[in-house]
């Protein structure tokens, strides 16, 4: 590719960047322009008369002909764009030479019609070297401002690319610290929320605590009141029936003087004993001792005991009501009076048990009970 090639061809990558088609329309500007100027100067030189001053001949025998004088140089033209490639401006016809008088002349003007082509081509080359040193500082010029443009590119690339990692970063701070803030509300709610439930269940714990302390008190008080009205009621229900008991001691106690009257007497109208000695008899100082000694002599060998010795007056006496059936069978013993020493008592309770049936009465007929007083000493 020659050097306009490389700048008329409008498919190269330099029209990829942006601005890149104008710049080489200005390039192409500058060129043309240029050119037009050089080919101005060309064809001012062609088409300048043919006046050559006077022509001095000298002929030798032997030699070359002396060289005409060199034209004088023109002063360098300003290097000049290179152009568009053109199909050259024809030069204008040259005119007819002026016939010479003889061959020394013709031969002259042939040196400086030759000397002037050679002078037109050399501006010509020199020209068209301006002309290429100017394309190549175009093109170095249009390097630098690619290379320019591909480094502020490259630069803008990189501040786009660094501003976005920072707005990502931000944008990732900011999301970071969203997330963590959330994190803590979230952890926030639910320290309330526990608290709350905490508080919550201690509160019923304390409401539950309270009300089932209320209802143990409740139910103290009100076992304490049942237990109170139990303890009177079995107070009351204890003295009624010692009350009772008393009552119906002293009501056996009559019967059972009533019943020992009635034995003497008929104990006592069976030995032909008068009455009026009866209550002698009862206590033990008579000579007979009737059905009593019966009874006694029927308990006795039941009553398991080691009497003491005796000391002084006392005589410890148990008392019992024996309940007898229609054919004097024994139905029950009830300690009616204590000896004040349980081992007798027992004993005593045992031999009537064990006196079964009871002596028949002088009667005939058994009585529902009998009360029988056993003394240890007799």
């Amino acid at each position: 590719m020659n050097l306009f090639d490389r700048f008329f061809n409008t498919d190269s990558d330099d029209d990829v960047r942006p601005g890149g088609r104008d710049d080489r329309r200005g390039l192409l500007v500058s060129l043309a322009a240029h050119g037009l100027l050089i080919l101005l100067m060309v064809a001012g030189f062609s088409t300048a008369p043919d006046n050559p001053g006077p022509v001095q001949v000298e002929l030798w025998a032997q030699g070359t002909v002396a060289d005409a004088a060199a034209p004088q140089e023109q002063p360098e033209e300003p290097q000049a764009e290179p152009q568009p490639e053109s199909e050259p401006a024809k030069p204008e016809p040259e005119p007819e030479p002026t016939p010479v008088p003889d061959d020394s002349a013709r031969q002259a003007a042939e040196q400086a019609e030759a000397a002037r082509q050679a002078q037109l081509a050399e501006a010509q080359a020199r020209a068209a070297e301006a002309a290429q040193a100017q394309a190549e500082a175009e093109i170095a010029l249009a390097k630098e401002r690619k290379a320019r443009e591909e480094t502020e590119r490259r630069l803008a690339e990189q501040t786009a690319r660094e501003k976005a990692e920072k707005e990502a970063a931000e944008q990732a701070a900011r999301e970071k610290a969203r997330q963590e803030q959330a994190e803590k509300e979230k952890a926030a709610q639910e320290r309330a929320e526990k608290a709350a439930a905490e508080k919550a269940a201690a509160e019923k714990a304390a409401a539950e605590k309270a009300a089932a302390e209320k209802a143990a008190a409740e139910k103290a008080a009100r076992e304490k009141a049942e237990k109170e009205k139990a303890e009177k009621a079995a107070a009351e229900k204890a003295a009624a029936e010692k009350a009772a008991r008393e009552k119906a001691a002293k009501e056996a106690e009559a019967k059972r003087q009533a019943l020992r009257a009635a034995m003497r007497g008929d104990a006592l109208e069976a030995a032909g004993i008068a009455s009026g000695n009866a209550d002698r008899n009862q206590r033990g100082g008579g000579g007979n001792d009737g059905y009593a000694a019966k009874v006694r002599a029927c308990v006795q060998p039941g009553v398991v005991y080691n009497v003491p010795p005796r000391s002084g007056s006392n005589n410890p006496t148990a008392s019992f009501r024996t309940r007898l059936g229609s054919n004097g069978q024994v139905q029950g013993v009830d300690l009616t009076r204590s000896s004040g020493n349980p081992r007798f008592d027992d004993a005593v309770q045992k031999g009537i048990l064990a006196c079964s049936p009871f002596p028949k009465p002088p009667g005939g007929k058994y009585p529902s009970y009998i009360d029988v007083d056993y003394r240890m000493y007799d």
